[in-house]
């Protein structure tokens, strides 16, 4: 549309200019054939009735030296081809800006002449800058149209490929086009890719909790059917051996054998509880206790055996639960005897309690070489353990105490440190455990527990 204005003006003034040099064009003309008719008339009236008009009879070469000086070479040559041929000759010449209009017809042995300027109009100038200006704003728009289009086209392209790379991986980064509306679909792409990477993350963990549950649940009816067949033959076993210990005096190895088989026959009660608890089976009555009084009695506890292999506790922190006190104390002992077991000579086991959000936690921190990546998500799998005479049940038997609780049971790597971290739900209405946590207590050293 621009180029079209441009070109109707351009047209618009060229087509004036042209008319009035039609127009100066006929009027010379005829004011020529009017000399030319009567010369004499040169003499009598004057030469015409037209503005600016001038003309005239010359007679011969030294007439034209009256002639307009920026007339005279125009109207020279306009006579000279007047004289070689009958007809009237006419003659457009630049003057500048102006344009001269001069016509010559031969009378016998005169030059008939005459002459008009065709001057341009004054707005003339004010017309060739708005055409200059819209000839420009057209090549602006012109331009500006080409970038707009290279750069949506950009854009765009940019976006289709990062939509093939969302189809095999959520996480490609996105690009943001310069171009405001690609910009704000290329955010809604990004909103759509987190929100279906976040999906896809808890799909997986949902499969992974599925199938771990699933496998509890294999588990839980293996165990039911271990306890129903084991259980009770472990107990008529242990009675047999309670009374034959009792009624009668046996000799001392008798004694000590009878002694020892209770002991495995206590043991493996003991591990089918445990496969009872991992399978999500019902735990023991909760009551309200202070956790870290408990984490502090099972440092106690495991102290002098911790002594022997040269590794210190330290427990701190206190938060009250509502727990079954047994299920916790086995776990926290779980715990325990894992970081001992992982910790070098003259390290330290750190144990702290605390209660922050409504939940209470147990973190139990060594120096020990962690677990193999690889085998990380595995370490709370039932049976799954890296020592020899393991039996891969402690963690998994802590974890499921946890969650039976409502808890959960977390490994994480921190540097050169392990740390397992046993969390609780709070005792309802108890807001003192947070104050006592953030207080802290004396550090349990050898032989003193705070």
């Amino acid at each position: 549309m621009s180029a079209l204005s441009v070109s109707a003006l351009i047209h618009l003034l060229t087509t004036t200019t042209r008319q009035r040099v039609e127009r100066a064009r006929e009027g010379v003309t005829e004011e020529v054939m009017r000399l030319a008719q009567d010369p004499r008339r040169l003499v009598e009236q004057p030469a015409n009735l037209v503005i600016g008009m001038r003309g005239g009879v010359l007679t011969s070469e030294a007439d034209s030296a009256a002639l307009p000086p920026a007339w005279r070479d125009s109207v020279v040559g306009t006579i000279a081809r007047a004289r070689a041929t009958p007809d009237l000759v006419t003659n457009d010449v630049h003057l500048g800006d102006s344009t001269l209009v001069v016509a010559a017809k031969v009378a016998d042995t005169r030059v008939a002449w005459a002459g008009f300027v065709v001057r341009p109009l004054p707005s003339l100038r004010n017309w060739q800058w708005i055409v200059t200006l819209l000839a420009l704003a057209t090549a602006g728009l012109v331009a500006t149209t080409l970038y707009s289009v290279f750069t949506v086209q950009r854009g765009a392209t940019a976006l289709r490929k990062s939509l093939t790379a969302l189809a095999t991986d959520l996480t490609a980064p996105i690009p943001r086009p310069s171009v405001r509306e690609l910009s704000s679909v290329a955010d809604g792409i990004a909103k759509l890719a987190e929100a279906l990477a976040h999906a896809s993350r808890e799909r997986e963990r949902l499969q992974q909790k599925l199938a771990q549950q699933e496998r509890l649940a294999a588990l839980g009816r293996v165990a039911a059917g271990v306890a129903h067949e084991v259980r009770n033959p472990l107990a008529s076993i242990k009675l047999r051996l309670d009374l034959a210990a009792a009624r009668t005096a046996l000799p001392p190895d008798v004694a000590s054998a009878i002694s020892h088989a209770t002991t495995e026959i206590g043991r493996l009660d003991r591990l089918v509880a445990d496969l009872l608890i991992v399978a999500g089976r019902a735990m023991g009555p909760r009551r309200p206790a202070s956790l870290g009084d408990l984490a502090k009695s099972r440092v106690e506890a495991l102290l002098p055996w911790a002594r022997e292999r040269g590794v210190e506790l330290v427990c701190r922190g206190d938060a009250d639960v509502e727990a079954d006190t047994d299920s916790i104390a086995r776990s926290i002992d779980n715990l325990l005897r894992n970081a001992v077991e992982a910790s070098a000579a003259g390290s330290t086991v750190d144990v702290t309690v605390a209660a922050r959000g409504g939940m209470a936690s147990v973190g139990v921190v060594d120096r020990g070489p962690g677990v193999a990546p690889e085998h990380a998500l595995e370490l709370f799998e039932p049976f799954f353990t890296t020592k020899p005479d393991g039996t891969g049940l402690g963690l998994a038997l802590s974890r499921a105490i946890a969650r039976g609780h409502g808890g959960d049971l977390q490994y994480h790597r921190e540097g050169s440190m392990t740390r397992l971290e046993l969390t609780l739900p709070e005792a309802p209405g108890v807001a003192q455990g947070a104050a006592r946590a953030a207080g802290g207590a004396q550090a349990t050293r050898p032989g003193a527990v705070a």
